[in-house]
C-alpha cells in the first residue's frame, strides 16, 4: 500500500523573540530585465555552441525559418554540458523545438542543457504567425523534456525571449522541465495579439522540479503560468504577468513558493486549486472585469499570503475550505490553517529581514580567464588544481571552467576574482575528497560561484565577505573561521548537508537537500523561499538562539521517515509552511520536537491539528 499525504501549516515560534537583525531590502516586485545587461562568453573549445555559425547557420533575421538549424543544435548537444548560444536576433520557427533523452550521437542525456541568449529583448525565438491555430490542441515553441523519472538535472534557459506571434491561439510559449537544480531566468514570453494558451507551462507532466523561475515576464495568453502534479516543488521570484484573459498564475498540485509577483490585467491574478502556496510581497492591479473578481483565489488549508496589495478587484483574497479571510484590498498576513506548535506561540511568521540576491555585473571578456588556457584538463583526466589556481591568481575578475576537472588538492578563490563560473560541469565527480573549493579573502566585496555541477568535495567558506552560490550542486557547504560571519546567498542549490553557524545570515531560494540524516542545521539566521528535501532524517534543526523562516517546504519522504523528527527546535525561533509526499508507506511520524527552558514537547502525526487535510490511499 502506498500513502500520499500533504501536511498542513506548521509554525514553531518561541514566546520571546530574539534580537532583531539588520533591516532587509525593500522587496523587488516584478521581473527585472535589464536591457543594458551585456552578455558574452569567451571562446572555449566546443563548449559555446553559436547557432549562427556552421554547421547550424541560423539566420536570426526574423524572416528565414530557423527551426531545423535550432533543432539540430539542440539534438547534437543534449546532455553534453554545452551552452547553446543565441546571439542577438529573431529566430523564426514553425514547429516545436524538442529536447531529447539522447543526443544525435546516441549518448544518454540526463539533463545538463543550457540555452543562453544575449537578453530577453535581444535574443528572441518567434513562432511563425498562424501556425498553432487549434486552441483545443495546444503546442509549444520549446519543449524541454522530462522522460518518466525525476532525473533530468541542471537545465537552464536564460536571457531569451519567446514570442508566439499572431494568430496562434493554440500556442504555449515554453514548456520547461528540470530536477534538483534548474532555472528559467531573465526570460520574456509574449503574444503579439494577446492570444495563446499558456505562457510558461510547468504542469505539462509530473515530477517537474525542484526548479527556480526568476525574473520572468509573461504578456498575453489565457494563462500566464501553469503548475501541476504533486512533486517536486517549484519556486518563483520577481514575476510579472500582464493581460492574461483567464488566470495569471494557476497551481494545480505543486508545492509553490512565490515572492515579488506583479500582476496587471482583467483576470484573476493567482488561483490555487490544489497543492501548497506561499505568496509573499506581491501587487495585483485589476482592470475592467477584474472589478467583479477576487485577485487571489485559494482552496484548502495549505496557503499563506503575506504583504499582498491589490487595486481594482472586488476583493484581495477568497479561500474555499480555509480560515476566514480579512476584508480589504491589502492582506498583511493570512494563514488558511491554524499554526501548530508544541508551546503557546504567536500565530504569525517571524518576518525576518529579506535581502535580494546580489546580481554582479557581467565582466568584459578581457577580464575573463579560461582555466584551460592555463593547462587545466577539461576532460577530467589529470590533476587540474594548479592550473585552475593560476587562472584565479592571474588578475582576472571572472574565471571560466568550460569542462570537467579533477583536483588533487583544493583550489582557493581569492585575489581579484569575483565570479567563478562553469557550464554545468563537474569537479571531482564521484570522489569524496573533503574539500574542492575554498572561498577566501579577496579584493571583491561580493564573490559568486555559478553553474557548477557536481562539486564532489564541497565548498568551504573562509571569508567574511558576501558569498553567492548560484545553480550548483555541492557535496557540502561549510562555513569556517571568518566564514562564520558575513552573508551567504544560495540560489538554485542542491547539496547533501548545510550547517549554519551562530552569527551567519543566509538567504536561500530553491534549496534542495537530499541525504539520509540531518539535512539542515541552523544556529544563525536563515530565510528560505522554496525548500525541497528527500529521504529520512531531520529536515530542519534550529538550536541555540537560531532563527529559521521557511516558505514552501516540500518533503519527498522516500526512506525511513519514521526514524527522526521532521523538525527539531531548541531555544530557537522557527516558522515553516510545509508539505509532504510519501509513496513508501513510511512518512514522518514525529513532526516536531521542541525544547524551551529545559522542557521538551513533541507533536506526532495526527496530533495538535496535524491530521493531513487531504490524503489518498492507493493499492
Amino acid at each position: 500500500m502506498t500513502r500520499t499525504a500533504l501536511l498542513a501549516l506548521c509554525a514553531l515560534v518561541p514566546l520571546v523573540r530574539l534580537a532583531p537583525l539588520a533591516a532587509g531590502d525593500a522587496p523587488v516586485i516584478g521581473a527585472v530585465l535589464d536591457p543594458a545587461r551585456a552578455i558574452a562568453y569567451p571562446p572555449a573549445g566546443n563548449v559555446i555552441v553559436d547557432v549562427t555559425k556552421p554547421p547550424y547557420s541560423a539566420k536570426g533575421d526574423g524572416v528565414a525559418d530557423d527551426t531545423d538549424a535550432l533543432q539540430r543544435a539542440l539534438a547534437d548537444h543534449m546532455g553534453q554540458h554545452r551552452i547553446i548560444w543565441l546571439p542577438k536576433g529573431t529566430y523564426l520557427v514553425s514547429k516545436t523545438l524538442k529536447w531529447s533523452k539522447k543526443n544525435s550521437k546516441g549518448g544518454e542525456a540526463w539533463g545538463f542543457n543550457f540555452v543562453q541568449g544575449e537578453g530577453a529583448g535581444r535574443s528572441v525565438i518567434r513562432l511563425k504567425d498562424a501556425t498553432f491555430t487549434d486552441a483545443a490542441k495546444a503546442q509549444t515553441i520549446m519543449w524541454c523534456g522530462g522522460f518518466g523519472s525525476a532525473d533530468w538535472f541542471h537545465n537552464y534557459i536564460e536571457d531569451v525571449g519567446f514570442d508566439v506571434g499572431k494568430g496562434n491561439p493554440g500556442a504555449i510559449g515554453l514548456q520547461f522541465y528540470s530536477n534538483n537544480s534548474g532555472a528559467v531566468r531573465r526570460v520574456r514570453i509574449t503574444s503579439g495579439d494577446g492570444a495563446g494558451a499558456i505562457g510558461l507551462d510547468l504542469g505539462h507532466r509530473d515530477m517537474n522540479g525542484p526548479l527556480l523561475v526568476r525574473d520572468l515576464e509573461v504578456v498575453g495568453f489565457a494563462t500566464g503560468i501553469r503548475c501541476g502534479a504533486a512533486v517536486n516543488s517549484q519556486t518563483f521570484e520577481r514575476i510579472t504577468l500582464r493581460n492574461q484573459t483567464v488566470n495569471g498564475f494557476v497551481n494545480g498540485g505543486q508545492c509553490v513558493a512565490m515572492r515579488g509577483l506583479l500582476y496587471e490585467g482583467e483576470a484573476t491574478a493567482v488561483r490555487l486549486t490544489s497543492g501548497l502556496l506561499a505568496l509573499l510581497d506581491s501587487r495585483c492591479t485589476g482592470r475592467g472585469a477584474a472589478a467583479q473578481k477576487p485577485a487571489v483565489v485559494g482552496k484548502g488549508r495549505a496557503l499563506l499570503v503575506r504583504d499582498l496589495t491589490t487595486t481594482g478587484y472586488q476583493s484581495a483574497l477568497t479561500v474555499e475550505g480555509g480560515a476566514p479571510v480579512p476584508a480589504g484590498a491589502v492582506i498583511t498576513e493570512y494563514l488558511a490553517a491554524a499554526p501548530t506548535s508544541p508551546f503557546p506561540s504567536p500565530a504569525a511568521s517571524l518576518r525576518l529581514p529579506v535581502r535580494e540576491t546580489p546580481d554582479l555585473p557581467w565582466d568584459p571578456l578581457d577580464k575573463w580567464a579560461v582555466v584551460d588556457d592555463f593547462g587545466a584538463d577539461p576532460k577530467g583526466g589529470g590533476d587540474s588544481s594548479d592550473a585552475i589556481q593560476k587562472a584565479i591568481d592571474s588578475g582576472a575578475t571572472t574565471v571560466f571552467l568550460p569542462g570537467c576537472y579533477s583536483l588533487a588538492k583544493p583550489i582557493e578563490l581569492r585575489g581579484a576574482v569575483r565570479r567563478l563560473i562553469g557550464a554545468g560541469n563537474w569537479i571531482n565527480y564521484g570522489k569524496r575528497q573533503p574539500l574542492c573549493i575554498r572561498v577566501a579573502d579577496g579584493t571583491a566585496p561580493v564573490v559568486s560561484l555559478e553553474h557548477l555541477q557536481h562539486i564532489g568535495g564541497g565548498i568551504e567558506i573562509a571569508t567574511a565577505r558576501t558569498v553567492v552560490i548560484r545553480s550548483a550542486e555541492s557535496k557540502h557547504i561549510t562555513c569556517v573561521g571568518p566564514g562564520e560571519a558575513g552573508e551567504l546567498f544560495l540560489e538554485d542549490i542542491c547539496t547533501d548537508a548545510l550547517v549554519i553557524p551562530r552569527g551567519k545570515s543566509v538567504w536561500a531560494r530553491q534549496l534542495n537537500i537530499e541525504n539520509q540524516g540531518n539535512h539542515l542545521s541552523n544556529r544563525g539566521a536563515l530565510w528560505v523561499l522554496g525548500y525541497k528535501t528527500e529521504r529520512g532524517g531531520t529536515l530542519l534543526e534550529t538550536v541555540d538562539g537560531g532563527q529559521s523562516e521557511v516558505f514552501g517546504t516540500f518533503s519527498y519522504t522516500t526512506t525511513a521517515g519514521g526514524l527522526a523528527p521532521m523538525f527539531i527546535t531548541r531555544d530557537a525561533a522557527v516558522f515553516a509552511l510545509f508539505g509532504e509526499i510519501c509513496f513508501t508507506g513510511d512518512p514522518f511520524k514525529t513532526l516536531i520536537t521542541e525544547t524551551r527552558g529545559g522542557e521538551t514537547r513533541t507533536i506526532t502525526r495526527g496530533a495538535g491539528g496535524t491530521t493531513p487535510y487531504s490524503g489518498w490511499l492507493k493499492k
